[in-house]
């Protein structure tokens, strides 16, 4: 080996350089940890650390004093960058997906063109997205052509939008418009997302647009206001300030309106008959008569006032009660009361102009509706007077002669200009409120006193006793006005919450888990390989260092299927060593010197090696492609591995030992129990292969009927809804959470379809899973769901929600597709690299055979023992993970026997093919076990000590290794001799 000390400076160097960026992480824990404890002490009691004003208090704390802990130059910020991340499982937080709605875009673009056929392309393209990979353009374009009758896209966007688009336009450059509009929309949204979680302080954000989509992924570690921050990443921001009217304007209207509806749905109280008499010969209906109202029951009362019923109205007695507010009503009752509003009555009866909006304040669960003056007749296309976009800046503040939390607004030149017209209007209209609204929420509709000249308006957040709250919601306010409003509405349609308390113990599980399993590994080397297999442990102790460092430097985040990926890794850095060890005993064994065989062996291993780890590495990248979240992580230090296992195995164990091997002192590659195994294996494996053919057909027979008649727990990746982790305070029964969970969670007169799975083994830990209000899609779906699950929960019991995992059915059908053609695209790359590789046909159809084999396999048996076993064996995107991982493992061994097949056929030209196959598979038989054990004893580990989330994907990966032996050994290169005994030398 050449220019050794070179490569051992090298590996000093490397190790300074990793050692100074893992310092990073060490300094900014101290550094946190000072300045919490400071922060506890200032506030004492008064403020839980799990209480999100903690929260903003620590991280201004930090912000604040970010100079005191420079280090080499760096502040406390830059520090922060550099450290290892810690995914949302293992440091809590959350992580949403946004998805731009374009139909909506494309409609505002149009100015809400009402058009039939265009309206019908919007709807049909949304119907056509849902099973197709297609981008949103793409599919109305096609959806248009069906349905335009003639008529020209420009016809419709030319009025909307007249400075991007012209009538002579032609559609295809309408479109080509609109795609630049769309992917503008989505730019700015992103951008417009970093600025506004900037103002929450999170440390280590990550804001990632997806390719080819229109999402955008959002991961905030640590945070614990979620629904705080689900408000306002979603919230378009859209601020408008409107005229409104006055109640006593709209009274009679709702007098009205209330009197329709009660007469519609229950005329006999009304003294009216919807029911002919048909004794009478002009069949004309008889009206009962009404009772009094001091007669009526309160069911009869609610039924004959259905408006009011819900919602307290309030109409003025006199001029000093005049104001915006026509009334108010429970927040639960306002779905119900939205639906009155937008009845066919409503549509008749209250005036065209008129826009019904809540407060977006609710005090004590109530809320306040405001009479908006839209000044057109058609309120749905009406425009404000005054937009967002007029606000130059806006910032909290304390209103100084009342004290009240207030956003304070400065408007630009051509916006104060119009604000002085307009309060100058309303001041002279009897001091008629202005409401300003977003989001189609009224924040402020304060009366106008005089005329304001200097561009300055104000959002009053009240007086309370909690200051911290309001100013928060303020800060809040502030912020998403200063980042600037969404170009189109985004839908949250997948959302993973990871409490505190779950993410420690997800540290403490796979901790334990990767110690537990690192010793094995060390134990068994040392046991099977003596004073060869130091060299190895050593090696994978740099490994590690390695490995971690790489993460760091990439900016990679640690998470719990990346320990996991560590784990394997771990596992299969062994694989390196083992087949260069069973090399260089197989060189021993022919009567060569330690030096010669040391030097054969490590040659001889390398093409294995490099073949093993390229395939594996195919099976990785497409992880990291398709991948979201953990997988990724998963894929990431997996992909990292790859190139440490092959530095740490071929160049650190080989310095080890060539070094004591220029000491002159012995080296051992076998102990006094191990020097024999394996050695002595002559097994006719392909003449028994119709055998083995047959139990694998048995197997996967036996799978399929399970797979058709029982199915898969699919988990809501792949079947949409939300999926929980609940922890009780005291032990409970799970028929007894299912039946709360099936009387509690009813959608228009059924139970949602609900799982409960308990889980942790204590009798008080749970995973819910329902599709609850899965089809709906109203912009707070996500509250309503929760809402109403820790509403039934309390009824079973004090508990919390540890984690909560939401996947819109859109979403979930883009899982599964993904799933599916990252499988395929797997296979298809493997299958083309052995055929490149080895240059043999045959070669390349029994590995992509015993892939497909191995992938059944594995879910044969989550189908076959899905409720049998005490663990969910759930279908989502771990499982996935596994499947992708078992076939780069799997062929990981494959390669390595084809490789020595290889040899021999070159060593034995002309010879028996089946006697060739069965030396070749007997000889690497060590080699098999041996890394196989390895692999399986880390898994085992996993399995015992890890938390169970990664059960499910470490029993996955047990079942694969187990196939992929067998099918190494009995599948694979028994069907190479079928190939050529069908194909004859077609088949090379």
């Amino acid at each position: 080996m050449q220019n050794r000390s070179l490569l051992w400076v090298f590996i000093l160097l490397l190790t300074i350089s990793v050692g100074y960026m893992l310092s990073f992480s060490w300094i900014v824990r101290d550094y946190e940890a000072t300045v919490k404890q400071v922060v506890l002490e200032q506030i004492g009691d008064s403020i839980p650390e799990d209480d999100p004003r903690f929260e903003a208090r620590l991280n201004k704390a930090l912000q604040d004093s970010s100079e005191a802990v420079a280090f080499m130059g760096y502040t406390y910020g830059q520090i922060k960058q550099k450290e290892l991340n810690l995914g949302l499982d293992l440091r809590g937080g959350m992580s949403i997906t946004l998805e731009v709605s374009i139909p909506d875009l494309l409609v505002s673009l149009s100015d809400f063109d009402n058009t039939p056929e265009f309206i019908q392309a919007i709807d049909n393209a949304k119907a056509a997205q849902r099973n197709s990979t297609q981008d949103y353009i793409t599919l109305f374009s096609e959806e248009w052509k069906k349905v335009a009758n003639g008529k020209k896209l420009s016809a419709i966007f030319s009025i909307g939008s007249p400075d991007k688009f012209k009538l002579e336009m032609t559609d295809d450059e309408v479109l080509a418009v609109l795609r630049k509009e769309a992917s503008d929309a989505i730019d700015n949204t992103e951008n417009i997302i970093r600025k506004r979680i900037d103002q929450f302080g999170v440390a280590q954000p990550n804001v990632q647009k997806q390719a080819l989509s229109n999402r955008i992924v959002v991961e905030l570690p640590g945070i614990k206001d979620d629904a705080r921050i689900s408000k306002n990443l979603k919230s378009t921001a859209n601020l408008e300030f409107w005229n409104t009217y006055f109640n006593a304007e709209v009274a009679q209207a709702l007098v009205n309106l209330n009197d329709a509806l009660g007469k519609k749905m229950a005329p006999e109280l009304w003294g009216i008959s919807s029911v002919a008499d048909t004794t009478r010969k002009d069949s004309t209906a008889v009206a009962p008569t009404a009772k009094p109202d001091d007669q009526l029951t309160d069911d009869e009362k609610r039924k004959k006032n259905p408006l009011f019923a819900l919602m307290q109205p309030i109409f003025p007695k006199d001029a000093t009660q005049l104001s915006a507010v026509v009334g108010q009503a429970s927040v639960s009752n306002q779905d119900a009361i939205n639906a009155m509003l937008r009845s066919t009555e409503a549509k008749s009866i209250l005036p065209g102009d008129l826009r019904l909006l809540w407060g977006a304040k609710a005090e004590q669960g109530v809320a306040a509706l405001y009479a908006i003056k839209t000044e057109d007749p058609n309120s749905k296309n009406a425009k404000p007077r005054l937009t967002g976009k007029n606000i130059q800046d806006a910032r909290p503040d304390f209103d100084p002669t009342t004290g009240d939390v207030v956003v304070e607004m400065s408007m630009d030149l051509d916006g104060a200009a119009e604000w002085r017209e307009m309060t100058k209007q309303n001041a002279q209209d009897n001091r008629r409120a202005i409401a300003v609204v977003m989001d189609s929420l009224v924040y402020s509709a304060p009366s106008v006193n005089e005329e304001i000249p200097n561009g300055r308006s104000v959002i009053t957040f009240g007086t309370g006793a909690d200051r911290d709250k309001q100013m928060i919601e303020a800060q809040d306010l502030a912020g998403l006005l200063k980042a600037g409003s969404l170009p189109a509405p985004a839908k949250i349609v997948d959302k993973v919450v990871v409490g505190p308390s779950l993410g420690d113990e997800n540290i403490k599980a796979g901790l334990w888990s990767f110690i537990a399993a690192f010793i094995v590994i060390l134990l068994y080397m040392m046991f099977y390989y003596a004073w060869a297999g130091w060299a190895a442990n050593v090696a994978l102790v740099a490994n590690l260092f390695f490995l971690i460092g790489a993460l760091v430097s990439l900016g990679g985040s640690l998470t719990l299927p990346g320990i996991a990926g560590i784990v394997l890794t771990m596992g299969m850095a062994v694989d390196a060593n083992v087949l260069i060890y069973e090399r260089v005993k197989e060189e021993l064994r022919r009567g060569k010197g330690m030096s010669a065989a040391m030097k054969d062996g490590f040659l001889k291993a390398i093409s294995a090696i490099l073949d093993g780890n390229a395939t594996t590495l195919i099976t990785g990248l497409v992880l990291f492609v398709v991948g979201t979240g953990p997988i990724k992580g998963f894929a990431t230090t997996l992909i990292i591995g790859i190139f440490t296992t092959l530095f740490t195995a071929i160049i650190i164990s080989r310095l080890i030992l060539y070094r004591r091997l220029d000491n002159k002192k012995e080296i051992t590659f076998y102990s006094n129990i191990t020097k024999n195994w394996f050695t002595k294996i002559n097994y006719d494996f392909v003449s028994k292969r119709y055998i083995y053919y047959f139990i694998s057909i048995l197997i996967i027979g036996a799978g399929v009927w399970s797979w058709t008649t029982r199915g898969f727990n699919m988990g809501v990746d792949f079947a949409g809804g939300t999926s929980m982790k609940v922890k009780f305070e005291q032990s409970v029964d799970a028929e007894q959470v299912r039946s709360a969970l099936n009387s509690g969670l009813v959608e228009n007169g059924f139970s949602a379809a609900t799982s409960v799975q308990a889980i942790g083994g204590t009798g008080n830990e749970f995973k819910l899973t329902t599709n609850y209000l899965i089809n709906d899609n109203s912009e707070n779906v996500d509250e309503k769901v929760s809402d109403k699950a820790e509403e039934v929960l309390n009824t079973v019991g004090k508990h919390e929600v540890t984690s909560s995992y939401k996947v819109d059915a859109s979403m979930s059908d883009d899982f599964r597709t993904e799933a599916y053609w990252s499988a395929i695209i797997a296979l298809l790359l493997v299958g083309i690299y052995i055929v490149l590789r080895f240059r043999k046909l045959d070669f390349a159809i029994g590995a992509v055979v015993a892939l497909f084999h191995d992938a059944l396999v594995v879910i044969c048996a989550f189908t076959l023992l899905n409720g049998l076993v005490p663990f969910t064996l759930e279908v989502n995107q771990n499982f996935i993970g596994a499947i992708l991982t078992v076939i780069g493992y799997s062929i990981n061994d494959t390669v390595v026997i084809f490789d020595r097949i290889r040899e021999y056929l070159r060593e034995r030209k002309g010879g028996d093919m089946k006697g060739t196959i069965n030396d070749a598979l007997n000889s690497t038989m060590g080699r098999s076990i041996n890394t196989s054990m390895t692999v399986l004893l880390t898994l085992l580990v996993m399995f015992i000590f890890g938390s169970d989330d990664i059960k499910g994907f470490c029993f996955a990966m047990i079942i694969g290794v187990l196939s992929g032996v067998y099918s190494t050994l009995f599948i694979a290169t028994p069907i190479v001799v079928d190939m050529r005994r069908l194909f004859g030398k077609k088949a090379e």
